[in-house]
């Protein structure tokens, strides 16, 4: 049962609720939150627009994509055994059948699991849509067309964004027609793309250029901005351009003109930084644009719900403009990311259980899974001087760690960065071939404010990358106090 503190300051009104809380989305942010809830006593109802939860993560997100790019991996490291004197391995062939089966059993396992997991803690999991009817009811939707009413104390909005299309002249026809695929429908093709169009030159479009690439297909990337991976870390982003423009072209600068054709055979028209024309011949078009909330089916205006542009505006706490209202993961903009989302959902709950609780996004992370792998967790240099603090940074570039040239994955770097007054490490970037093991420990650093003394001091096993934490800690001190003596 929640305590009685918690009882006397928390946000959920007190009154003949269906459910004390209403849960709309059953992804990460949703799932999370009602866990957690659960967990302390509270009644919740999660209502999820799928049959299994997991949301975009789990089913058309970050599990699938990881999936195909395990596969692709495998692929792209035997392509080097021979210059490790290993002979015959190096042509390795793909049984797409064989990987998709893969990919959908982990799909079905982890979804049924999580299902399995919400019940034991007795989260009424509810399938259908659901909208507001007015601040404390809603109206929920089943499969079969079947309406019912739900009344709650409090709610939580966790349902997500769709992918965004820009207005190009037949893309939304194409779209229809299915020559142009988004991150949503791209899991339903029948086989690897020989020849891939790519629009859009972020994360999903970098991971999904390298995997078709990695499977043998041709790729062409457009990207409307002067670099790809923009939202990366400027000189980490850079290098990894440097990276992909060998193994694929890239277009920046792209205007994209018009988009034509049928499945197997479409064409793009685009121009480019120069105003120069050009035009992509491809199989299909994958849509990598970007993600952007659609709240329009939710009747926000019944609750007092409040938008900022397209996402529901939010405090740091999660709420919205209507007190008993929280909303968190891409519905709210910001990062977009699945461990984000549940990292809110879970300070929804705790806000909602009356504790103290925020949103710090100085905190949080990402990893981009190309080959080489971007990473951040924290501020970059650029973003700490911004906020005013007297910051500094050091990197280190992986050709001289000892277990990226005896793995011959010497591309990249790290970069750490910490506040000059107090040794405080404030951020962490990365491109390396295994940032997402490797930035499990800078997540720690920054988290936990450690300083560049307590990482210098630190003991890491060697030979592993990780000591390059404890090089870069000392080399900043050092280079700190050669400064500090003038």
């Amino acid at each position: 049962m929640q305590d009685a503190a918690a009882e006397s300051v928390s946000p959920i009104p007190v009154g003949d609720w269906d459910v004390q809380v209403a849960i709309i989305g059953g992804g990460p942010g949703g799932e999370d939150c009602a866990r957690d809830l659960a967990d302390h006593g509270i009644k919740v109802a999660m209502i999820n627009n799928a049959p299994l939860p997991g949301g975009e993560c789990l089913w058309r997100g970050c599990i699938p994509s990881k999936a195909w790019r395990h596969a692709a991996d495998l692929m792209r490291d035997r392509a080097r055994d021979p210059d490790k004197g290993v002979i015959g391995t190096h042509r390795p062939r793909l049984d797409w059948a064989t990987l998709e089966a893969h990919r959908k059993n982990v799909l079905r396992t982890r979804g049924e699991l999580a299902l399995k997991a919400d019940k034991s803690i007795k989260i009424d999991v509810r399938q259908g849509f659901a909208s507001f009817l007015d601040p404390h009811h809603l109206k929920i939707v089943a499969p079969d067309g079947s309406e019912s009413t739900l009344s709650f104390g409090a709610a939580v909005i966790a349902t997500g964004a769709p992918p965004f299309v820009p207005p190009i002249p037949g893309a939304w026809e194409s779209i229809r027609t299915g020559g142009v695929l988004t991150s949503d429908t791209i899991w339903n093709l029948p086989s690897p793309p020989r020849r891939l169009g790519i629009i859009g030159g972020g994360v999903i479009g970098v991971e999904m250029a390298q995997i078709v690439r990695d499977f043998g297909g041709e790729v062409l990337m457009l990207e409307a901005r002067e670099r790809i991976l923009s939202e990366l870390e400027e000189e980490i982003g850079r290098h990894l351009h440097d990276v992909l423009k060998n193994e694929f072209p890239i277009v920046t600068g792209a205007r994209i003109e018009e988009i034509t054709g049928q499945p197997d055979s479409m064409r793009v028209k685009y121009s480019d930084a120069d105003g120069k024309p050009g035009e992509c011949l491809c199989d299909y078009v994958l849509m990598a644009t970007g993600k952007r909330p659609n709240t329009a089916k939710l009747n926000l205006e019944a609750a007092g719900v409040e938008l900022d542009g397209a996402a529901i505006k939010t405090d740091p706490q999660c709420r919205t403009s209507a007190p008993h209202i929280f909303a968190v993961g891409d519905v709210i903009g910001g990062y977009m990311l699945a461990h984000t989302a549940a990292a809110q959902g879970r300070v929804a709950a705790r806000s909602l259980l009356g504790q103290a609780a925020a949103y710090q996004p100085d905190l949080d992370c990402g990893v981009t899974f190309s080959r080489p792998q971007a990473g951040f967790v924290g501020l970059s240099l650029a973003q700490a001087k911004t906020r005013g603090l007297d910051a500094v940074e050091a990197k280190m570039p992986m050709s001289i760690d000892a277990k990226a040239m005896i793995a011959l994955e010497t591309h990249g770097m790290i970069k750490l960065v910490a506040d000059k007054a107090d040794g405080r490490i404030l951020g962490v970037h990365f491109l390396a071939d295994h940032t997402d093991t490797l930035i499990g420990a800078a997540v720690m650093m920054v988290a936990g404010r450690l300083t560049l003394a307590q990482v210098a001091e630190a003991i890491f096993p060697h030979p592993t990358q990780t000591e390059m934490f404890g090089d870069l800690a000392r080399r900043l001190l050092a280079r700190l106090r050669r400064t500090s003596r003038g």
